[in-house]
């Protein structure tokens, strides 16, 4: 199949390294897979690494839809692309109907809990122009269901893999991160890799750090990931009285080993925001770390409560910390939990079993479309 893959936003987060792990994946099966994305952004010069075709468009935030409609139609008919697979909001309203004006199909991928339905634009996207949804969560289809009036069986939930090995702990990469941040094997290493902004409630992590500190004063925070939050959060650090202890990484691309410095992985965000299934927790149990997390999303799918790791509700301090402590205090229990993490992944969660849904929702669609043997013209 001859697959383009498009994202236009100006972060790499999840989303866009969903699209160089999907594309790297389709073209090791032998499918044509081009990416198009902004020449700005860590995923132009990742796919350009990993020797990808991709090309460069200078997506806007808004505005000048036309022309990068015309843009994308003019790239599907050069490349004889079959399907186009969009990511982001703006991508996915000049893809949808550059796939519809050139006989491509379009199917989207949905990776925030927010509504597609914000204009007529919007609308009519979701009503004439797109063949088939991808969703991270069941969250996210029964949301769309409901307040965007999108039929079902028009939408598949497909969740996020990642490779397992890929992430598995090093512990020459865990002492080299330690000693950078002036930590030993006497500390306890809580990590949370996210970007700094509202709905990853780190505002709740952080007070429930303060907490966990009272207990276990060898407990310390490395928090991985920038944004626009990063002020506000090192001041409450501060007034916490935990500024020594909390580590600001900011934006960091050596995940693996930075994962292999924790001991236990929080993530606290919060309804509202957007989150569904983030991969920041799939790499957690992919190192065998085990989990305390708020129940947003589709996060209950990955982190069982018990067995996995702990849920708590969102904002809630008190039982944050207390599941946390509970955590950085018993390593037996994190062995235990850490085991069952990974085997939850290797049995649900890998980037194979992902991209095998993801191929079937590809000839599905063709097939539908009756364009299944046809390049457009």
């Amino acid at each position: 199949m001859k697959i383009l893959l498009t994202n236009s936003t100006d972060i790499y987060g999840g989303g866009e390294f969903y699209v160089l792990e999907l594309a790297m994946a389709l073209r090791s099966r032998h499918h044509d897979a081009l990416v198009v994305c902004k020449p700005a952004n860590l995923l132009y010069r990742k796919c350009r690494e990993a020797q990808l075709p991709v090309r460069a468009i200078d997506f806007p935030g808004q505005g000048k839809l036309l022309k990068h409609i015309l843009l994308l139609r003019d790239i599907i008919r050069e490349e004889g692309i079959q399907i186009v697979h969009t990511n982001s909001n703006y991508d996915r309203t000049a893809g949808a109907f550059a796939a519809r004006i050139s006989g491509a199909v379009h199917v989207t991928n949905v990776h925030s809990f927010h509504s597609l339905r914000r204009n007529l634009t919007h609308w009519l996207r979701n009503a004439r122009a797109t063949d088939h949804y991808i969703v991270d969560g069941d969250c996210l289809k029964e949301m769309m269901v409901r307040q965007d009036r999108i039929s079902p069986e028009r939408i598949s939930v497909v969740h996020l893999g990642v490779d397992p090995d890929s992430m598995r702990p090093d512990k020459a990469l865990r002492l080299k991160i330690r000693a950078e941040f002036g930590l030993n094997e006497t500390h306890i290493v809580i990590g949370n890799v996210a970007r700094l902004v509202p709905f990853k409630g780190h505002e709740y992590l952080l007070r429930s750090f303060e907490a966990v500190r009272k207990n276990n004063p060898g407990a310390h925070l490395l928090l991985v990931g920038d944004g626009e939050r990063r002020a506000e959060l090192l001041e409450l650090a501060r007034s916490l009285g935990v500024e020594r202890e909390v580590h600001f990484a900011g934006f960091r691309d050596d995940l693996r080993a930075l994962y292999s410095a924790f001991d236990v992985y929080a993530h606290a965000s919060v309804e509202g925001g957007g989150e569904t299934f983030p991969f920041a927790i799939l790499q957690a149990l992919s190192q065998e770390l085990p989990v305390a997390a708020t129940r947003v999303g589709d996060v209950a799918a990955m982190v069982q409560d018990g067995l996995t790791g702990f849920l708590v509700p969102e904002r809630d301090v008190p039982q944050l910390a207390q599941k946390i402590a509970l955590l950085s205090g018993d390593p037996a229990l994190r062995l235990t939990m850490g085991r069952e993490g990974r085997k939850l992944l290797l049995r649900q969660y890998t980037k194979d079993i992902m991209v095998s849904a993801i191929e079937k929702i590809y000839e599905s669609t063709l097939q539908q479309a009756g364009r299944k043997d046809r390049a457009p013209g």
